[in-house]
């Protein structure tokens, strides 16, 4: 039965709001992504691991309000979901504002109200009726909003309190002074930190992709992260490492006066399931500590773009080029599309004759070498590079610097399409 004191839609639109709200509710996912998208494009302040956050949060925000929508319940009655409690939580973690989360709120519900109004005008040609429902919903989000609000008000708040109180808010603010490039005492920042500035650094990125629930169950998952990182640490010859939560991954550091060797870099065997490392390059001091992390967050973002962001291993040196393009991918992807013409295709067939080409140049454009890598018939590779040759529209000989960049890249930011 409806509480008497909500917001009642008007009698002659009824229909119509009825209408938009089953529309809603059989495209939650759908609307949650597009409201998802618009936060983050409205907010630089958000960057991509924050996007299942705020993605978990808007759907389970959603479907409260349609659930509530559909009961003609008041909606100064609603309680903040997990997600949504979570998800002002994470902003605590990050250090982000809340002025910033609800600033969030704000870009989702000018985005939904337009969505509504593009429902209502498809829904019914009444001007009167189009009028009437529009106020209603206005009025409906708008109190909606302002309840959350005050919730999330109190959640951030209480989080915020403990988390300025515990040494890890101290390590992470100590750290973000020095990654933002804050003139410090390096004597007095690594007594704060218990860590040496002056040592040589590897910086390294702990994340685990495959960790749907990350939101609900975060501690548990940290816990493992934890471990991961302590025996990284151990395998390049450092007594512990530097750890800071930020956001879903493990900021993490292993310092040594003698400069370390990636190559010894070694993931445990029983690392949780879908647990990755990405390491920047060795480097001194504080501007080492730096630049080694910046290389690690690279390194973890050209794993991802390339699909293959669970394996255990990545390392900036091996993806170097790579980084190069990761800030303007669709750059990238104009050069490899140019470069390779036809052969740039995504099929199963042209990407068999890229990939054998690439192994080819790899070998030295030596067919035997190339056919003994790839486990068949040097016929086989013959034919294979004078086809990739044919959709090239000339011999592999020619721009074979640029060919093999693209070659590359194709792994990086595959064909549109």
């Amino acid at each position: 039965m409806a509480n008497e004191s909500a917001i009642a839609p008007p009698h002659a639109s009824r229909g119509e709001i009825a209408e938009i709200v089953e529309n809603l509710s059989a495209e939650l996912d759908e609307v949650s992504a597009a409201l998802t998208d618009t936060i983050h494009e409205h907010l630089d302040e958000l960057d991509d691991d924050m996007r299942t956050w705020t993605l978990q949060s808007t759907r389970a925000n959603l479907g409260v309000m349609v659930t509530l929508m559909r009961e003609g319940a008041d909606p100064r009655s609603v309680v903040a979901p997990p997600e949504a409690i979570g998800y002002a939580k994470e902003y605590v973690v990050r250090g982000l504002d809340f002025g910033l989360l609800q600033r969030a709120y704000r870009s989702a519900q000018g985005v939904f109200s337009g969505m509504i109004l593009e429902r209502l005008r498809q829904a019914t040609d009444d001007p009167d009726h189009l009028a009437d429902a529009m106020v209603f919903f206005n009025a409906w989000i708008f109190a909606w909003i302002e309840a959350i609000e005050r919730q999330l008000t109190d959640v951030y708040m209480g989080e915020r309190e403990q988390w300025v109180r515990g040494a890890a808010a101290m390590r992470a603010a100590e750290v973000r002074a020095l990654l933002g490039g804050a003139r410090v005492d390096v004597a007095e920042v690594s007594t704060r930190l218990g860590y040496d500035l002056d040592r040589f650094h590897v910086g390294y990125v702990v994340w685990n992709e495959t960790a749907e629930d990350a939101p609900g169950g975060g501690h548990a998952l940290f816990g493992e992260m934890e471990q991961v990182a302590a025996a990284v640490a151990e395998s390049l010859g450092a007594r512990s490492a530097l750890t800071v939560a930020q956001g879903r991954h493990l900021a993490c550091w292993a310092g040594r006066h003698e400069p370390q060797h990636l190559g010894d870099l070694r993931v445990p065997r029983g690392a949780g399931k879908g647990i990755s490392v990405a390491a920047g390059t060795p480097a001194h001091g504080v501007e080492g500590f730096v630049l080694s992390h910046r290389e690690a967050l690279l390194a973890r973002r050209v794993a991802q773009l390339r699909g293959d962001s669970r394996a255990a291993r990545v390392t900036f040196p091996d993806l170097s080029l790579e980084a190069l393009m990761v800030n303007d991918v669709d750059a990238a992807r104009r050069f490899a599309e140019r470069e390779l013409g036809a052969l740039a295709a995504a099929d199963d067939a042209t990407v068999r004759l890229a990939s054998t080409l690439a192994v080819f140049l790899d070998e030295g454009a030596s067919f035997v070498r190339a056919a003994r890598r790839l486990g068949v018939h040097t016929n086989t590779v013959t034919y294979r590079v004078h086809r990739a040759e044919e959709l090239l529209g000339h011999p592999v000989g020619e721009r074979q610097l640029e060919l093999r960049v693209a070659l590359r890249l194709t792994r990086l930011v595959p064909a549109d399409g």
